[in-house]
């Protein structure tokens, strides 16, 4: 039987390091084993030569709408186009694109013109009314329009989360949240660590992006009161104002950063709170079975977070504040993790998820 051929449309992609690309990297890397043959089109440049990976270089774009919404995928819409048309009407079975940036997802319309092809959008995270950006009536109305626009011509649309999914005008949504990748995680040789509830010092970090809006601030003069915490940390993000109070990792290749983390005896999250969030981080401490704190400058046990955690028996909730955060210390000092089945938290279980979609 011939193998159906899916084409990912993704801005980002390896050897680009973000964290946004693992979602789309692992979907093209293993969805063969359903009997897809995949393609990737990627505006960064490419260091190892793969024959279905191509490089597709964006235009420089200055139009007023670049000025007013800043998404690099403007700059990519027409050198998309122009590569496509290089292509038979039936050499795609589907088209997945993938978001942000976002604005590359105008070419639906020409997808559903020039081919016989499902075409899928994968939005994982918020492009219209993300609340993270500050509120602009303006950009707001644009963004909306633009999206609709999208939408339009779109088969079936992607979120990871219920929050992302209101935001979304379409009769035919599906939620593909993030993951672990087993790939990686099951296959390396570190010894999982023994809970001590009687040991003198508990070692907790956190790993990738630190949003801005977060006040770090009384998680440290938390750590000065409560000497018995030490704190690691992974990424790119540096706490300037706390040099020599903590141990910076920097950053790490993926296997060498799960193995940061099982060497841990917890593991943090900073969130601003808002209702969407579902970070990636979240599903490493979850594969690894680490016991989990959660500083949420909104309220404890709310929103994507809390749906992906609620069955979750090694989780920690604290509000952003210093006597709060004490208090989650004192405790996770006691609590006895209970080791589980986390394999529903795996990336595999998104991509069954994705061919059955697509099959549908």
């Amino acid at each position: 039987m011939k193998k159906k051929k899916i084409l990912f449309l993704s801005y980002f992609f390896p050897p680009f390091e973000s964290v946004g690309v693992k979602r789309i990297a692992y979907w093209y890397n293993n969805i063969s084993e359903y009997g897809y043959k995949a393609v990737v089109f990627t505006a960064i440049k490419q260091t190892k030569k793969d024959e279905n990976i191509h490089y597709v270089a964006p235009e420089n774009n200055n139009s007023l709408l670049s000025k007013l919404i800043k998404d690099k995928g403007l700059a990519w819409i027409n050198p998309l186009k122009k590569r496509l048309k290089q292509y038979n009407k039936e050499d795609f079975d589907i088209i997945l694109i993938s978001g942000g940036p976002f604005m590359q997802m105008l070419i639906s319309k020409f997808l559903k013109n020039n081919f016989n092809t499902k075409v899928i959008l994968d939005f994982r995270d918020p492009f219209y009314a993300n609340p993270r950006f500050p509120k602009n009536k303006i950009k707001d109305f644009i963004k909306l329009y633009f999206q609709n626009r999208f939408l339009k011509y779109a088969d079936v649309v992607i979120t990871v989360n219920s929050e992302c999914k209101k935001l979304i005008n379409h009769n035919n949504i599906e939620l593909i949240d993030n993951g672990f990748d087993e790939t990686i995680l099951n296959t390396l040789s570190f010894n999982r660590l023994e809970n001590n509830t009687n040991k003198s010092i508990h070692n907790g970090i956190a790993t990738g992006r630190v949003d801005s809006d977060f006040d770090i601030t009384p998680f440290f003069h938390a750590l000065e009161k409560d000497t018995n915490i030490s704190f690691g940390y992974i990424g790119n993000h540096d706490f300037k104002e706390y040099s020599g109070k903590y141990h910076h990792g920097g950053v790490l290749e993926y296997s060498k950063a799960l193995e940061f983390i099982n060497n841990a005896d917890f593991c943090i999250l900073f969130t601003g709170g808002e209702a969407f969030e579902s970070s990636t981080k979240i599903f490493d401490y979850l594969g690894l079975n680490k016991t989990i704190l959660i500083i949420t400058q909104g309220e404890v046990k709310t929103g994507s977070l809390h749906e992906i955690t609620n069955a979750y028996p090694n989780v920690f909730w604290t509000k952003n504040n210093i006597k709060d955060i004490l208090q989650a210390f004192s405790k996770i000092k006691k609590h006895k993790n209970l080791q589980i089945d986390t394999n529903k938290y795996a990336r595999k279980e998104g991509l069954k998820l994705l061919t059955q979609i697509i099959e549908r």
